[in-house]
């Protein structure tokens, strides 16, 4: 049984007993990334959806212009972060201008990469 897999049974015996007490969490984990995240009763899939983002977003800012992809997953991202936001309601004309700059954003980003292939 490798690390991460001890650590996993060690939180989902604490998971368990929680439950024993009336306090429900879930518990996922990917093995392969390493990663275990442990959900409240209040979260639903749209919360867990933004929550992720934000690992997105700190990957994004770390690597701005320094990897030739960064854009693109900045900008999608703001994009998902905007559309999750307003998810049980409209986008105004605001949020749609912004949405319709940054896909023009990406698509710069697109023809640029073309261009090194052509090159």
């Amino acid at each position: 049984m490798s690390n991460i897999e001890k650590v996993i049974d060690e939180i989902k015996k604490l998971a368990d007993n929680l439950h024993n007490n009336g306090v429900t969490v879930q518990v996922k984990a990917d093995k392969e990334s390493g990663i275990i995240k442990i959900y409240g009763e209040g979260s639903d899939a749209l919360k867990r959806a933004v929550a992720g983002l934000q690992d997105l977003s700190e990957l994004a800012y770390t690597t701005a212009e320094h990897h030739p992809y960064w854009s693109i997953v900045y900008h999608s991202g703001e994009i998902s972060r905007i559309t999750l936001e307003k998810w049980n309601s409209e986008l105004n004309n605001d949020e749609l201008g912004e949405i319709e700059w940054r896909v023009e954003e990406i698509k710069g980003t697109l023809e640029r990469l073309k261009q090194r292939h052509v090159e």
